[in-house]
């Protein structure tokens, strides 16, 4: 049994069916939920065709649309045992196997793939309560074009990818914006004439583990920006454009927001990371014995001029709406408490907690890459081997000839 329908839990039934594994996959909405309802429309992967196999065949140098994602991901369902409109309530140990309580009643299963994703929940802070009942107030998940928002000035709390890309598309339309930073790195978007993406996977940048890195912390820290088509991002570019930066959110009165004093420290260590990224890449070139050649210049390098403020008035500013760019969280209540701790998932690895349950889709969950389109096929693979392990060495399996491998059954749209 798999347990979502989006990118990672389509990934572990293409991998279960290569390997003759019968199964079902059960959605409780319809298969690619969130990427139909938590994405703006001008959304584009900031990963190049050749980093999602699992979309299909897609032309060089191409960055696809939400809306294209959300068609790929449709075709790619209907080549799989998907049941829609089934929510699972309660997932607990029976036997040998798993009770799964769902909306048509009980199911029994020897194994299951548990992948609804760590990153479905919109996440938004308590403070947003505190605003006036004036301003309109949306989460990420729910934006989708400017000209849908209320006129005057937008207020964007968070810099990570999400916060950065809507800030850009704001200025773009002409609105004022201010943005209060959030620490996030950044990738320059080329480097030694290539761009940096494809050195970071020649390198093996997104096959590291957990467990290698010397900083545990950063398997918590945001993704590093990186914009769609080869674009290097940064604050000092939004700054350029007319972006207002401010400090991090830290207190709401009435209608007057305070910031802290952090901005300059966010941006000098983006800025800090984007320099190491630099090195890690010389370092790469060198060992495979390469030139290191001279930097290239880069327009998300150059320093600005900023004095961010720390209060702020929402009538002064004319700010009449505040975008929560603040993350999201994973729903995993509906697992029995021994499969959760702190609700989170209990797990090594994909493994869960007790044999016969792994995972999916979730950040750092073998590697660097596991929570993206570029990481699907491979942990969903790995999955799959232990799953197969499973039945076929306690004699429980029922294998049936396998469909065709790989990830093409989505062709270019």
């Amino acid at each position: 049994m798999v347990v979502g329908a989006g990118p990672a839990g389509l990934a572990a039934s293409i991998a279960l069916g290569n390997r003759g594994i019968d199964h079902v996959v059960l959605e409780r909405g319809v298969a690619g939920r969130t990427w139909r309802t938590q994405r703006w429309d001008s959304l584009r992967l900031n990963n190049p065709g050749w980093m999602n196999p699992m979309l299909g065949a897609q032309p060089a140098g191409s960055y696809l649309t939400a809306a294209q994602v959300c068609r790929r991901l449709e075709l790619l369902a209907a080549r799989c045992p998907v049941r829609e409109q089934v929510p699972v309530t309660s997932l607990m140990p029976d036997g040998g196997g798993w009770l799964l309580r769902t909306g048509e009643g009980p199911l029994h299963a020897r194994t299951v793939v548990v992948a609804t994703g760590g990153e479905s929940v919109p996440r938004t802070p308590r403070a947003a309560g505190l605003l006036p009942s004036g301003i309109v107030q949306l989460h990420a998940a729910g934006y989708r074009r400017p000209e849908l928002l209320p006129a005057g000035a937008v207020l964007v709390v968070g810099s990570a990818q999400s916060g950065y890309q809507i800030a850009d598309e704001l200025l773009g339309a002409g609105r004022r914006v201010v943005l209060a930073t959030s620490r996030a790195g950044r990738a320059p978007a080329r480097h030694a004439g290539r761009e940096t993406i494809e050195w970071l996977a020649e390198s093996g940048f997104f096959d590291q583990r957990a467990d290698d890195l010397a900083d545990p912390s950063v398997v918590h820290a945001p993704q590093p920006l990186l914009a769609p088509g080869g674009r290097s991002a940064s604050l000092q570019t939004l700054v350029r454009r007319g972006a207002v930066l401010t400090g991090r959110l830290v207190g709401i009165d009435g209608r007057r927001l305070r910031f802290d004093d952090s901005t300059s420290a966010t941006i000098t260590a983006a800025d800090a990371f984007a320099a190491r990224i630099r090195t890690l890449l010389d370092e790469h070139l060198r060992r495979t014995g390469r030139a290191v050649p001279a930097p290239e210049p880069d327009p998300a390098d150059e320093p600005v001029d900023i004095t961010p403020p720390t209060s702020l008035d929402l009538g002064a500013a004319g700010i009449g709406t505040v975008i929560w760019c603040t993350g999201y969280a994973g729903d995993f209540s509906w697992l029995h408490p021994v499969l959760r701790d702190g609700g989170r998932p209990v797990r090594r690895g994909a493994a869960g907690a007790l044999p016969g349950i792994w995972y999916l889709g979730l950040r750092w969950l073998l590697r660097r890459c596991s929570g993206n389109f570029f990481g699907f096929p491979g942990d969903a693979a790995t999955v799959a081997d232990e799953v197969a392990r499973t039945l076929h060495g306690n004699g429980t399996g029922t294998r049936r000839r396998p469909r065709p491998a790989a990830f093409d059954v989505v062709r270019t749209i």
